[in-house]
């Protein structure tokens, strides 16, 4: 009889077999599983029976596990590499972190390997090139560095293959069955090169030797020199001099008849095209509230005079200017850079429902100015410049922690009041530190609402188009391209995460470890290390007060979207974590 369906007697009771022992020691480096894994017993003879577990029939061995989107948070046990009937294994959508086991390459046997949406960092094994059987590797939405190892070119029954939205690095192996994989299998990985991505690798650039009578020339003995050069006697290496020598001199002087022309042209000639002409060109002002004391010519007029000198930003959809009336009053004029976009009868109806929507957690936008040379919104002027700006490049500038708080509860309204409270309801989009503008008082205000979906609409008419910024995308907009709230919600978490702890997204300091800001803060709130994660300029903060904003941000950054909550649910948590206990006394803090 098979010895995995027959085992001795033990102390008067079966003992598990050996995949059993295995999976239990995978439920052993897992926390908070028991609700999943409540019926991995170990005084069973057999695991066949528990949850995400099947069996073949006919020799009892283990042959799927399927645990996706189970809650499950710990590292993945490298004992599972001893499974080596094993022909899916399912783990993804889970809170899974640590590195990929090497020892997976043992199961020979595997055809699905699904690690997607989890927090795993470190290199990918190459020992994953060993699973020759395999047909579907989806290791994407993690945090994942180095290099893709060269051995998974083997994988030749491979046809399905992803690895996007990690840390990954370097050139993308053209070997094997890899190079059959398109740009959406590595989109998101900012450090990868080659033809799958179109980014031409600097090792593939092959400069010329300028010695002339180099005898390690790589190229030697090829046929003509279409990239180096090859070894050329003393005679031609003369010629090649005098030849170098008068292209440069050539070279020269064409450079400095450019310059001078250059020179008179902007000199004497016509004035370069900008804001100078829009008066000219039949541009038209229109205002949304009547309380702007200032008609559309004199609007027009103070636009011209912008040039780089008055630019305050540089946004995903255009260039940011300030504009400065004859009176003192200021607005922000943002340009918007999309080409031959027109502002048609739908786009302005669509501009006038953004600008009838008030709230005091959102910048207004006062109108727009319209001309075939340029397509501008006019916004208020918000004289701290952006929480992005705030946080990380003004030194003489900390947040105390009063002012945070203030900051991440008025965000989170602005953006509750667009999901719930308008009519029709908005997603952002493209929530970032950069999109949240500081007023008086420290009051937040969330700009570029609306923007996203309505200039792509305005283009191409898809609204499945990836819009929102690196660093603070859901996993499931990065695969699907749908924005939902809880996609909102979870760039929220990564703001809030932001602002705790005063680090970038992809600061340097975890990136170098293959993390990002998620995986970095999750790691140390396993181990209850709160102090780790915040801002070290930021002082005289609470433990419970910090325990209790890191809890609010780790909900909103679950990698199932419907376990996230509401902009209102985050509202009323945050409201109970500030003001509950002492409402005054938080209102007194937050000019710290």
């Amino acid at each position: 009889m098979n010895k995995y369906l027959c085992i001795k007697l033990t102390q008067g009771s079966f003992a598990i077999t050996p995949d059993g022992e295995v999976l239990l020691s995978f439920k052993q480096t897992l926390r908070n599983s028991d609700e999943v894994l409540l019926h991995w017993n170990g005084n069973d003879t057999s695991p066949c029976t528990w949850h995400g577990v099947l069996c073949d029939s006919r020799t009892g061995r283990v042959v799927s596990l399927n645990l996706a989107s189970n809650k499950l948070w710990g590292n993945i046990a490298p004992d599972l590499g001893k499974l080596d009937q094993l022909q899916r294994l399912g783990l993804h959508q889970n809170s899974l972190y640590g590195s990929i086991p090497p020892t997976l390459g043992n199961c020979s046997h595997l055809k699905a390997l699904l690690l997607q949406d989890n927090y795993l960092s470190g290199q990918i094994p190459s020992e994953l090139g060993e699973l020759l059987e395999l047909k579907i590797l989806d290791i994407s939405s993690n945090s994942l560095s180095g290099t893709i190892p060269e051995s998974l070119g083997k994988l030749k029954n491979l046809t399905s293959f992803n690895v996007s939205t990690n840390f990954l690095a370097g050139e993308i192996p053209e070997s094997g069955v890899l190079r059959n994989f398109g740009e959406q299998s590595f989109v998101g990985n900012m450090g990868l090169c080659g033809q799958q991505v179109g980014e031409i690798c600097k090792s593939q650039l092959v400069e010329p030797s300028m010695t002339p009578d180099s005898s390690s020339s790589p190229l030697e003995g090829v046929p003509g020199p279409p990239f180096g050069l090859r070894r050329r006697s003393s005679k031609s290496s003369t010629e090649f001099l005098i030849s170098a020598l008068v292209t440069v001199g050539l070279s020269l002087l064409i450079a400095l008849m450019c310059f001078w022309g250059c020179f008179l042209y902007h000199k004497f000639g016509k004035k370069r095209k900008g804001f100078e002409d829009i008066e000219d060109s039949g541009a038209t002002v229109v205002i949304f509230h009547s309380d702007i004391p200032f008609t559309s010519k004199e609007i027009i007029r103070r636009i011209e005079l912008l040039d780089e000198s008055h630019v305050i930003g540089h946004g995903g959809f255009g260039t940011v200017y300030k504009l400065v009336m004859e009176d003192g009053s200021a607005f922000a004029v943002k340009r918007i850079d999309k080409g031959s976009l027109s502002f048609d009868r739908l786009f302005e109806r669509e501009l006038e429902v953004l600008g009838s929507i008030k709230h005091r957690n959102l910048v207004n936008l006062r109108g727009y100015c319209n001309s075939p040379s340029a397509k501008l919104l006019i916004y208020d002027y918000l004289q701290n410049g952006s929480l992005e700006e705030v946080l990380h490049d003004c030194e003489d500038v900390t947040l105390g922690w009063g002012a945070r708080l203030k900051i991440a509860l008025g965000a989170a309204r602005g953006l509750a009041y667009l999901h719930h409270d308008c009519s029709p309801r908005i997603i952002h989009r493209d929530v970032k530190s950069s999109n949240i503008l500081i007023g008086e008082n420290l009051e937040p205000h969330v700009s570029d609402f609306g923007l996203a979906k309505l200039l792509e609409d305005n283009i191409s008419h898809v609204t499945t188009v990836i819009a929102g910024t690196f660093g603070y995308l859901a996993p499931e907009y990065l695969q699907s391209g749908r924005a939902t709230e809880k996609t909102d919600v979870y760039s929220y978490g990564i703001v809030l995460l932001e602002l705790i702890s005063g680090k970038r997204p992809s600061d340097a300091s975890f990136v170098e470890k293959g993390l990002n800001i998620v995986g970095w803060a999750i790691s140390l709130k396993k181990d209850k290390l709160w102090r780790e994660i915040l801002d070290p300029r930021c002082e005289g903060v609470l433990t419970d007060s910090l325990e209790g904003l890191i809890q609010i941000a780790t909900l909103c950054l679950s990698p199932m979207p419907d376990d996230r909550p509401t902009m209102h649910e985050v509202v009323k948590m945050l409201e109970a974590e500030i003001l509950s206990p002492c409402p005054s006394d938080f209102y007194d803090s937050n000019s710290d």
